[in-house]
């Protein structure tokens, strides 16, 4: 019989690696370092600190780097590019805890630029994060609508590991549950192709939905009540995707940013 595991004190180890990440943080109303945050970052990393302050500070890199704080001022046009056809968006359907959903369409890909598509990508989790916030939960679902995918529309797998590495390394637990709806057989070797990479606790919550559209139906029916997931994927309700009315706020602190540019230059 295996040894039973000592109890974890979340909330000292919580404690110890704010200390330990203090001198690294900064005002980013996106990302405050709380206790929430710190519980996420101990949970991916299974409660050993030391790993768990490598990948956060890691993470606080990026974000810097990357310029997420500034990330609609700065690069709306790129983002008002990638997102013109809809192939990733935050819906505005839930689970049934209230989780919110973040949909995507490879028959949608409207560009081949890496470098967009993965701004593209961390723009949408940066949303899928401030909706997440006005609810109470932390994590979301992701649905993956393969109607329509084939070999020109997948993303080169340069792109795929970047978006993968991403979301586990920067967003940790925030996925609850990854739906492939409808993955075609062709879908298959790139699955195998990007498996090595996915992290066993990742792998453990995709979920495959496919058969009939009543199987399909059923499968969501398990997680969502039908009337909020879109009816392409097996769902009733009725949205369809505008990038107009999805970017009308980000669109308006784009040109407001500009504005106030032009003012002080």
């Amino acid at each position: 019989m295996a040894p039973a595991k000592t109890p974890v004190d979340e909330a000292a180890l919580i404690a110890e690696l704010k200390e330990a990440v203090k001198a690294d943080v900064v005002e980013d109303a996106n990302f405050p370092v709380d206790d929430a945050c710190c519980r996420r970052y101990l949970r991916a990393r299974d409660h050993d600190v030391a790993k768990a302050t490598k990948m956060l500070r890691a993470t606080l890199q990026w974000r810097k780097s990357f310029q997420t704080r500034t990330i609609v001022e700065d690069k709306f046009p790129v983002i008002e590019k990638e997102a013109a056809t809809g192939k990733t968006y935050v819906t505005p359907g839930v689970d049934k805890e209230g989780r919110v959903t973040v949909l995507m369409r490879n028959r949608n890909e409207n560009t081949k630029d890496h470098d967009g598509n993965v701004l593209h990508l961390v723009y949408q989790m940066e949303r899928a994060v401030k909706a997440a916030a006005a609810t109470d939960q932390e994590s979301w679902n992701l649905v993956i609508d393969f109607a329509g995918y084939s070999l020109l529309n997948a993303p080169p797998m340069k792109t795929s590991r970047a978006t993968l590495g991403a979301m586990q390394d920067h967003y940790p637990e925030r996925l609850n549950k990854a739906f492939l709806v409808d993955a075609p057989w062709i879908f298959n070797a790139a699955f195998r192709a990007i498996s090595p990479f996915i992290d066993p606790k990742t792998r453990q919550k995709i979920v495959f939905v496919k058969g009939t559209p009543a199987q399909r139906a059923a499968v969501l029916a398990e997680h969502f009540d039908l009337d909020q997931i879109e009816e392409a994927v097996g769902g009733t309700m009725p949205y369809e995707y505008s990038p107009e009315n999805y970017l009308a706020d980000d669109r308006a602190a784009y040109e407001a940013a500009r504005a106030t540019n032009a003012d002080v230059g």
